[in-house]
């Protein structure tokens, strides 16, 4: 999945440098074509784009409408656009706004919005409440992250994974057990409220022996057993606090090396997931990673109305 990626803000920008510089890419091409949109210049210079993907507004409700026709113009294909921001920063929400409603307007694609929310106390969540609404009201989808230490890289691992949904590497020539293309991961999250994101990664320890003497069926199980682990941990691991006991509908994405992905741990998870919620609309697929040293997985739920903050 190619997406047209806006970082809004200081905080979305830095989101955009880190897909820009560690965003996956298929067949030598990059899933991320990051731009940044910011007010201040010092801000401008520590952002590590190409110059010709920075632009800069002036004031706090500066006009894009001339970034938005430049980039629309660039003779590339994408499938969808990725707006970055941190909604306790103002000039990065009310520009994302603005982003958003003009993609919408100039482009048949849909609009992400992946929103950082802040830590907040008891006095000012009413406002980022309202934010969440209007966000959620210019987009086709939006993301909530919670703003902790370490969430720029959370952010990063998730939307890796999300993008390489459908996507097919020509040089290594594998494919996974169970494809989801692009259109299963929006209409995944495509749902009145907003989404959040669980992930789980665990590094496969080499054990030669048990490759020599333990039978297909105890490797099996044991990569099985991880698989279920792995969404189990990803339930404990979202990045807001969420009623996903209320959730519409769920993405499961599997990845890693081919033999590790297992038909029975896949569907134990389904499981695992529907037992949650019985109304719940679950789309899964895997990403083979030939070589790969671990499996991971990201779990997403969509259609949440509620959330609360540790």
């Amino acid at each position: 999945m190619r997406l047209l990626t806006i970082g809004s803000g200081l905080r979305g920008a830095k989101v955009a440098e880190i897909l820009h510089k560690k965003g996956v890419k298929v067949n030598r091409v990059p899933l991320f074509k990051c731009f940044a949109v910011l007010n201040n210049e010092e801000h401008l210079r520590s952002i590590s784009i190409g110059d010709d993907r920075k632009y800069y507004v002036h004031g706090l409700k500066g006009d894009v409408s001339g970034f938005v026709n430049q980039i629309t113009s660039l003779y590339e294909i994408f499938e969808g656009s990725l707006v970055l921001t941190s909604l306790e920063d103002d000039f990065g929400y009310i520009t994302s706004l603005e982003l958003c409603q003009r993609l919408r307007k100039v482009t048949e694609d849909a609009v992400i919005s992946l929103a950082i929310v802040p830590q907040l106390d008891t006095s000012s969540i009413g406002e980022i409440k309202k934010r969440i609404r209007s966000l959620r009201d210019v987009s086709d989808i939006l993301i909530l992250f919670e703003g902790e230490v370490g969430v720029e890289r959370k952010i990063l691992e998730v939307m890796n994974l999300v993008a390489l949904a459908g996507e097919i590497d020509l040089k290594k020539r594998v494919a996974g057990e169970v494809v989801v293309d692009t259109s299963d991961v929006f209409n995944a999250l495509k749902s009145d409220g907003f989404a959040i994101a669980g992930l789980a990664e665990r590094k496969i320890p080499f054990n030669f022996k048990n490759l020599i003497f333990r039978r297909n069926s105890e490797l099996k199980a044991v990569r099985t057993r991880r698989m279920i682990e792995l969404t189990e941990e990803a339930l404990q691991n979202v990045s807001i606090n969420g009623d996903v006991e209320n959730a519409k509908s769920a993405l499961l994405l599997f990845a890693g090396k081919p033999d590790e992905l297992t038909m029975e741990g896949l569907f134990s998870s389904i499981a695992m997931i529907e037992n949650i919620n019985r109304d719940i609309v679950v789309r899964y697929g895997d990403y083979p990673i030939p070589g790969s040293r671990k499996v991971s997985a990201v779990l997403i739920f969509s259609g949440i109305r509620k959330f609360r903050f540790a």
